[in-house]
């Protein structure tokens, strides 16, 4: 049987997520905080937790790079601004479809909050 992450349940030990996740797609951008100018990309998440997101990126980071995001949520009318730290990126197909995965730098507790609440309501 699998788990709403698509594990199998024989393979549950192997899952090392702290934080349950929303699999959804949520409008996302991306810039390098190191570029002396900020250039956005748009995106969509795969998934979202209290702790950090994965994306669909149109190039592949090194793993440490800090990204400023604009993330999207329902709970909010404008986006709201995070920093997030790549721990992985790789390419998913040919061409320049990447999956970043991030993890939340000094998130603000309502907009932990938020996410938090999303997971749960899903």
């Amino acid at each position: 049987m699998d788990n709403k992450h698509g594990i199998p349940s024989d393979n549950a030990g192997f899952e090392r997520r702290k934080f349950e996740r929303v699999l959804g797609s949520y409008i996302v951008s991306y810039a390098p905080l190191k570029k002396e100018e900020l250039k956005f990309d748009i995106s969509q998440t795969r998934n979202l937790s209290e702790c950090g997101l994965s994306f669909i990126s149109g190039r592949k980071f090194e793993k440490g790079v800090i990204l400023k995001i604009k993330l999207r949520l329902p709970e909010f009318t404008d986006y709201v601004v995070v920093r997030a730290q790549v721990v992985n990126s790789g390419q998913l197909s040919k061409g320049p479809i990447n999956l970043t995965s991030a993890k939340f730098i000094d998130l603000e507790q309502g907009v932990r909050d938020a996410i938090k609440r999303l997971v749960n309501h899903v």
